[in-house]
């Protein structure tokens, strides 16, 4: 097996992934007496805490926030990552293209419980006054947007997707 299947097929045993200008870190699953539900999502019960006061401070300035993902287990990636490719094994171009915008099983922070996308998949979604509102508030509740424009893991950007760095724990997860 090569390394795109490996990566691929969740096969892959490496502490980080490198390929094609594109990093992923590995992440563990979220112990499970760690998870809550939020809304109709499960995440880790500081982010649920943390997302809440931050949803109901959002609607006092008339913004609505929702968890559309969260938790998302290394088994449940495994059919995530590569349901869009044509063929499997995939195009070199193919595999680069996925990498840019999707974590392979092993290697996506929703994996911790504490990434969660909000509101939508789609980058005019950093359009709205949702997004807006985030980046002026999110920080203030313990989030970040992992994927800014011209990140340094070289991944698309995704206004969507926050992740939860407001305690110690998760600072520790996610290498900061």
């Amino acid at each position: 097996m090569n390394l795109t299947e490996e990566i691929t097929t969740g096969n892959y045993k490496g502490e980080k992934i490198v390929y094609g200008g594109i990093t992923h870190y590995k992440y563990a699953d979220c112990a499970e007496e760690n998870l809550i539900t939020c809304g109709e999502k499960q995440v880790h019960k500081d982010l649920a805490k943390a997302f809440l006061k931050m949803q109901n401070d959002a609607i006092k300035d008339g913004i609505k926030l929702e968890i559309i993902s969260g938790f998302r287990s290394i088994e449940y990636q495994k059919t995530i990552f590569p349901c869009k490719f044509k063929n499997l094994p995939p195009t070199e171009e193919e595999f680069i293209a996925r990498l840019k915008y999707s974590a392979p099983a092993g290697f996506s922070e929703h994996h911790t419980g504490l990434a969660i996308d909000i509101n939508s998949l789609e980058e005019d979604f950093a359009d709205t006054k949702e997004y807006e509102w985030l980046l002026k508030h999110a920080q203030n509740y313990g989030f970040e947007m992992s994927f800014p424009k011209n990140n340094k893991q070289g991944l698309g950007f995704e206004p969507w997707h926050w992740k939860y760095t407001g305690t110690e724990e998760a600072k520790k997860t996610f290498m900061l």
